[in-house]
């Protein structure tokens, strides 16, 4: 018998290339990203975006150059769910409704709202939000994203969901996605709400966050426990 593969540790660095090779991430298996902006979250998403069928891309900012350039790689950009036509046609869909101001913000819950609900039924999508804390804190929709990371495995629904701090997101973001990405944090809040996830020496994982480069993220599998550090090739 061949022996096992050797599994990387917390201390190990993997190319991107060698870790998307090694990356395996099921439909229905939900992906969060935790760290501040300019870490890398954004590029490591868009990097792992094109290996799923169905992806809808949550927008709620004014203006974004990210999701701009989204619109020229194809996704279809809608103000409300679902898009016109049937889902083979509008595979890859970026839910921008008009946000101007705190006058729009009803209009955009209900728009985001209505995305979620109707997708949770039919199942099948990846849906990528770049800040959950301000579907969570300020557009009040806890239950609904906790009912996707709770429920969405059986309906082979995935939430790659990015925040800046660990404390203003729910606990769901971290107790039921698989894949965890850490950037670099120094606080010692952030630090102890991530330091007891994944079945690792929560010691270990405080001490390889704070040491992290700059778009280096440590990587944590919590259901085998595997671990290491990779950085997302940077366009």
């Amino acid at each position: 018998m061949a022996a096992e593969p050797e599994r990387a540790t917390p201390t190990a660095v993997l190319p991107w290339s060698e870790f998307m090779a090694r990356f395996d991430w099921k439909q229905g298996e939900h992906v969060s990203l935790i760290g501040p902006t300019g870490g890398g979250k954004t590029t490591l998403a868009l990097g792992l975006l094109p290996h799923r069928q169905f992806v809808c891309v949550l927008a709620t900012k004014p203006a974004d150059p990210t999701l701009s350039l989204l619109r020229a790689l194809g996704y279809k950009r809608v103000e409300s769910w679902p898009p016109p036509g049937p889902p083979a046609l509008n595979p890859r869909v970026l839910l921008w409704p008009r946000f101007r101001g705190r006058r729009d913000m009803p209009a955009q819950r209900a728009a985001i709202a209505n995305a979620l609900v109707e997708m949770f039924g039919v199942g099948g999508w990846t849906i990528y939000v770049d800040e959950l804390a301000y579907l969570s804190q300020m557009l009040r929709l806890d239950t609904d994203l906790r009912l996707i990371w709770q429920q969405g495995r059986a309906l082979k629904l995935t939430l790659i969901g990015a925040t800046q701090r660990p404390a203003w997101v729910p606990l769901e973001m971290y107790s039921q996605a698989t894949h965890l990405f850490f950037w670099r944090t120094g606080d010692k809040a952030d630090l102890g709400r991530i330091g007891g996830i994944g079945g690792i020496d929560p010691t270990l994982i405080r001490a390889r966050v704070a040491r992290l480069r700059n778009h280096e993220c440590l990587y944590v599998n919590t259901r085998n426990g595997d671990s290491f550090v990779t950085k997302a090739d940077r366009s």
